[in-house]
């Protein structure tokens, strides 16, 4: 990407149709690198590679939501929850995929739409590989083994790309309809102000950030952001989230 000016432009950066409108996004396919390689990119539908840390989602506006400020949601929710295709249990032990996405039950994991690669041998070491969808049963018993037993990594079946994607602007959307809830003013608030609401909605519950957040709901409904920052503190997150979310609210942009 070095020959560009913009650093969401130039080999490897493109538009990628999906279930909720396209996503410009990084697919690693520019002859420098195997990432991707044999997959038709990071981003493609069909791909379950993950997406890396250091690689950005530029999401394009809908009628639904503004792409700039969603990008600033998903990219800031993925640094710190990290992108998973697969099944994994987070620190409290609870099943999650995604970028932070808790399946709490067997049938919220069935209404996911997980599929799973099938390998067929041709002969003469060709293979034929395609992404099949994992049936109902499928995903339950992979989902109830994997509660029962965290040794037993339900990793045959993923979600793609942009499954993840499409799921954490789902999940940005549902959090922001709470938010809306409690703070009357939230759609006039900065796009900074408003991404560290959504981490704090995202992270805690819509639920618990009213009702063990009293100080802070208070300061931010008299617009007092100085004291909102210092009640935003939260003991079970690292400091580096903390402060990243201080300083936001802390910034009108």
């Amino acid at each position: 990407m070095s020959h560009s000016t913009n650093p969401n432009e130039g080999p490897g950066w493109g538009d990628h149709g999906t279930p909720y409108g396209p996503i410009h996004s990084y697919d690693g396919n520019n002859g420098s690198s195997s990432y991707g390689e044999h997959s038709g990119g990071n981003a493609g539908n069909n791909t379950h590679d993950g997406i890396p840390e250091n690689t950005r989602i530029n999401i394009k506006s809908t009628n639904d939501y503004n792409g700039f400020y969603m990008s600033m949601c998903v990219n800031h929710l993925k640094y710190f929850e990290s992108f998973k295709n697969v099944m994994y249990k987070d620190k409290p032990g609870n099943i999650t995929i995604g970028i932070g996405h808790l399946i709490s039950s067997a049938d919220m994991a069935a209404s996911l739409p997980f599929t799973y690669t099938s390998k067929t041998s041709l002969g003469h070491a060709e293979w034929d590989i395609s992404e099949l969808k994992a049936s109902v049963s499928m995903i339950k018993d992979a989902f109830n083994q994997y509660k029962a037993n965290s040794n037993i990594s339900p990793s045959g079946l993923h979600l793609s790309n942009d499954a993840v994607i499409g799921q954490c602007i789902s999940d940005v959307r549902s959090t922001e309809a709470g938010l809306r809830g409690l703070y009357s003013g939230y759609d006039g608030f900065s796009d900074s102000r408003k991404t560290a609401l959504v981490d704090m909605g995202f992270v805690l519950g819509i639920g618990k950030l009213k009702e063990k957040f009293v100080n802070f709901n208070a300061a931010i409904k008299r617009g007092d952001w100085a004291t909102a920052a210092k009640e935003s503190h939260r003991p079970d997150v690292n400091d580096e989230r903390n402060k990243t979310i201080h300083d936001k609210l802390l910034s009108n942009k």
